[in-house]
């Protein structure tokens, strides 16, 4: 005895019976639905009570239509749970010109040098300013993703001397002295 045949089950045996019957009365086989060739729409046109419908297209997954009209501004006044922001932002999108770049001006050169010199963060401090670290060594933690001395003041040093295949006391110094050149 196989046991294929015991484990294979379709999709429509997990459709209960009370739904079942509700399908049969409006003339929808049970399988069809469980292949997603009904859509929640077909399913209300059918004269499928709109609970079950909800029901049906929650669990299989069913869209809501078929039909592709591109008619947001509609679809957005019968999808339940949109806000009205949302609403209005369906409205506002449903032609292309909203992805349109007439209004956008070209960036101004001057302003994005100045802008680069004002950073409002410190550069990072690069690695081979603590003490202890060599070029080789600097090169060997860029691998592990340690390029500043912010970054190499966190790690976990047992971890990195594990995965750069160091010693940890040297490792644990390094994060030590990075801790003290960032004070």
């Amino acid at each position: 005895m196989s046991n294929d045949s015991a484990v294979e089950k379709t999709d429509d045996s997990r459709i209960e019976e009370r739904t079942r019957e509700s399908l049969e009365r409006a003339d929808i086989d049970p399988r069809r639905v469980s292949e997603k060739a009904y859509s929640f729409r077909m399913l209300l046109e059918a004269g499928l009570e709109e609970s079950v419908a909800a029901h049906l297209r929650r669990r299989f997954s069913l869209p809501w239509s078929f039909e592709t009209d591109g008619d947001l501004d509609k679809r957005s006044t019968e999808v339940r749970g949109l806000g009205e922001a949302e609403r209005e932002w369906v409205v506002a999108s449903a032609d292309e010109n909203w992805q349109a770049f007439e209004n956008v001006s070209p960036p101004d050169r001057e302003a994005e040098s100045t802008e680069a010199t004002e950073r409002s963060w410190p550069r990072p401090t690069p690695v081979e300013r603590v003490t202890g670290v060599g070029p080789d060594d600097a090169d060997r933690l860029a691998t592990a993703g340690i390029t500043s001395a912010e970054r190499l003041a966190t790690i976990h040093a047992a971890e990195v001397a594990d995965a750069l295949e160091l010693n940890v006391l040297h490792v644990r110094i390094w994060r030590h002295n990075a801790r003290e050149l960032l004070e």
